[in-house]
């Protein structure tokens, strides 16, 4: 299961009850979450220094958002929809 979230819309105490049904009622075994919005995707692309530590999830593999080129950058921006 993938899920994406732009980070206002997370709330905890509807959330948490989800993701625990996700795998005890509905018998998940694996979870993906994002929780990133376009804008902050942007502004690491605009301003790579302040972003250091920001940690992307592409296809099952987790990657360092600036050590992608601009191209796979640029898919990944566009691919976020809020």
């Amino acid at each position: 299961l993938t899920l994406n979230f732009h980070p206002n819309t997370i709330n905890l105490e509807t959330f948490v009850p989800m993701i625990k049904a996700f795998f005890k009622e509905k018998g998940g075994y694996h979870f993906q979450l994002n929780v990133v919005g376009k804008e902050t995707l942007c502004n690491a692309q605009l301003n790579p220094d302040q972003y250091q530590g920001l940690v992307v999830r592409i296809a099952g593999y987790t990657v360092l958002f600036n050590e992608l080129s601009k191209s796979a950058q640029d898919d990944i921006i566009a691919r976020t929809q809020y």
